[in-house]
């Protein structure tokens, strides 16, 4: 019996091996500030906002991931929307993960828990390094590893981890399942709702120096504590209220309706929409993460 055709399978298994690997192995495409183009933010009143984001990227045809990175860390994920401005209809999600577990010390000690470490200890007086495997067996309020037949609590030196698990990031990231037809590059929004982004009017009254008039002057004031950064920003303020099923807004819109019309009337356009007023600001503005900031 001729042994070419066993052979012949046995190469066909592994080639097939060998692409199936290929493919689970294919890295991520990933998307930062540098790929944006423009960024457009609305924010509401009682700590709400739309951010609008929109990126120019070139995505491989067929499957794919793409991880958005420097997204807002308090992002309302079930609101997140994909779209491509330049191609409609060409591309579709599957499946959207949003990671907000991100890297610290602590953090990857937790990720390592049953798995290998390396012990690094540094003598004394050689300055020479020795290393030692050990498995992490607890992380909770402090370290235990397993360091051959001993257990030793603390660090008895410094840890060296193999690689960085892949949910755990250093910034807000939303990774998405793709299937893409254009393979031209394209203009790519993603929209959602988040939390830590808030705006107030506020006002100085200065007397004049003979009692005889007042002047008052308005600022803006956002407070951005999103977790992420939005520069050269298009600026939009709502006033009024805003209804939601989940979770519950206690709003107090009217008054500052009122309030924000003269600061509008200098450097914003007012719009009525129905029971809002829709305040846009006239030139992009950055609004740096962890950042009070007054505009007029």
């Amino acid at each position: 019996m001729s042994r070419y055709p066993l052979m012949a399978l046995a190469t066909s298994a592994s080639l097939l091996m060998l692409a199936s690997a290929s493919q689970a192995q294919t890295s991520e495409l990933r998307s930062t500030l540098a790929d944006q183009r423009e960024v457009a933010v609305t924010i509401y009143n009682d700590n709400l906002a739309l951010v609008k984001d929109t990126r120019r990227l070139q995505i491989p045809t067929g499957a794919s991931s793409l991880a958005f990175r420097d997204v807002s860390a308090k992002m309302r994920p079930e609101t997140a929307l994909l779209r491509s401005v330049s191609a409609p209809g060409g591309l579709n999600v599957w499946e959207q993960n949003f990671d907000f577990d991100l890297l610290t010390p602590q953090k990857l000690l937790e990720k390592f828990v049953g798995q290998a470490v390396q012990v690094v200890r540094t003598h004394p007086n050689t300055g020479q390094d020795t290393s030692e495997a050990a498995t992490v067996l607890a992380a909770n309020g402090g370290v235990v590893l397993q360091i051959g037949s001993r257990i030793e609590t603390g660090i008895p030196g410094r840890l060296v981890f193999g690689d960085v698990p892949a949910n755990l990031r250093d910034r807000p990231t939303l990774v998405m399942s793709l299937d893409n037809t254009t393979a031209a590059a394209q203009d790519l929004e993603r929209s959602y709702l988040s939390a830590g982004l808030a705006w107030k009017a506020d006002y100085v009254v200065e007397l004049a120096a003979k009692d005889d008039k007042l002047d008052i002057s308005g600022w803006v004031t956002l407070t951005n504590t999103s977790g992420a950064s939005y520069r050269n920003a298009k600026l939009q303020l709502v006033a009024g209220d805003v209804n939601q099923v989940q979770p519950e807004i206690q709003t107090r819109g009217r008054p500052l309706a009122m309030a924000a019309a003269p600061v509008a009337k200098a450097a914003m356009a007012e719009e009525s929409l129905f029971e809002y007023h829709l305040y846009s600001l006239a030139r992009p503005t950055t609004i740096a993460e962890n950042h009070t900031k007054q505009v007029a």
